[in-house]
């Protein structure tokens, strides 16, 4: 199975004394179930899944077509092998699919629950000139990273979701945005960023599980 992201923030700690923050792009968002289940799906809506999407099953209709053919032709070695390799595509497709992004998010949940005792969490991004710097929840850290991790932007309905190098995951809530705006986060990411990917705008989730 492939090596699927996880939603948590890629960041280094870093001392937040004598940080000023006021002035820079600012993001709010909420880390909810809802949320998170949206982020999931958006990396999931990536060209290498929906390869693997259409892929998968179309291999396994070539080996139903093979296991077809091995019974009626009396070809009990080649029958056996088709329907391993069968079972084998139905079990990594529903893994991938449908099992993966229900525990992820799930246990992003849990992992809030004990750190913070909330089943939500408000996280804080600030863009500044010179890195991205994040606070959650009260805490009064603040974790900064290098913009030259940040690789893809991935836009939903109601999130932008940003990939870093890690295949990690961090969400921004369109309507979250304090000073600035979408357009002055794409123009800032699209100037600092030298291996930036635009992703699928307004991609299509509903395929996949709430």
């Amino acid at each position: 199975m492939p090596d699927l992201p996880i939603v948590a923030p890629g960041y280094a700690p870093e001392e937040p004394e004598a940080e000023d923050l006021s002035g820079c792009l600012t993001n709010t968002c909420v880390l909810n179930r809802a949320v998170l289940t949206e982020t999931m799906q958006a990396a999931m809506n990536r060209p290498f899944f929906r390869v693997l999407r259409v892929g998968e099953p179309l291999l396994a209709l070539l080996c139903l077509g093979l296991l077809i053919w091995a019974v009626t032709d009396g070809q009990p070695r080649y029958a056996i092998w088709c329907g391993f390799l069968l079972v084998m595509l139905g079990f990594f497709y529903v893994q991938q699919f449908l099992l993966y992004p229900k525990k992820a998010v799930k246990n992003q949940l849990l992992r809030q629950l004990r750190d913070d005792g909330a089943a939500e969490l408000e996280n804080r991004l600030y863009f500044t000139q010179e890195s991205v710097a994040n606070r959650r929840g009260d805490s009064a850290q603040v974790l900064h990273m290098d913009y030259g991790k940040i690789r893809r932007v991935t836009e939903t309905e109601r999130l932008i979701v940003l990939t870093t190098r890690t295949r990690r995951l961090i969400p921004l809530d369109k309507s979250g945005f304090e000073n600035g705006t979408v357009e002055d986060l794409n123009a800032l990411l699209q100037a600092k960023c030298p291996k930036l990917r635009l992703g699928t705008r307004d991609a299509d989730v509903s395929r996949f599980p709430e």
